[in-house]
C-alpha cells in the first residue's frame, strides 16, 4: 500500500468538488459517504499523539470542535508510518472551523466532513 500515492490521487480526484480534504486516522470504522461527527479537543496535552482512549470518561470530558479534525491533505508528509490507528480516510468538506483554538500543526478541522475514501 502506497498512503503517499493514494493521497495524491484524492488530491487531484477531488480538488474540484471540496475546498478543503484531509487524512483522518482512527479505530471506528466508516463508510463512504458518511458525515464525521465532530472531534474532540485536548488543549492541555503536551504530545499530539497524547489522546485519551475513546469512550473513557476522560474522553467525553473533552469538549467538542465545531467539525472533524484532520491533518491537511495537500501539506501531510508523515506516509510511513507505523500508524497507531485501525482506519485512515480522506475526508473533505467546503469550511473550516476552530482555526483560532490551538490546533497542531497541519491540523484543520473540516466542519460536516464526509468520508471520500478509505486508506485501511
Amino acid at each position: 500500500m502506497n498512503i503517499e500515492k493514494q493521497c495524491r490521487e484524492a488530491l487531484k480526484k477531488f480538488e474540484d468538488q471540496y475546498w478543503y480534504l484531509g487524512i483522518r486516522f482512527e479505530d471506528k470504522e466508516r463508510e463512504i459517504g458518511e458525515i464525521c461527527e465532530p472531534s474532540r479537543h485536548n488543549l492541555d496535552r503536551e504530545d499530539e499523539r497524547e489522546f485519551p482512549e475513546y469512550g473513557t470518561e476522560e474522553y467525553e470530558s473533552l469538549p467538542l470542535l465545531d467539525g472533524t479534525s484532520a491533518w491537511n491533505l495537500e501539506t501531510y508528509k508523515d506516509f510511513e508510518g507505523p500508524f497507531a490507528t485501525w482506519h485512515c480516510y480522506i475526508i473533505g468538506g467546503n469550511e473550516l472551523t476552530n482555526k483560532d483554538d490551538g490546533l497542531d500543526d497541519n491540523e484543520i478541522v473540516i466542519k460536516d466532513a464526509v468520508v471520500l475514501e478509505k486508506i485501511f
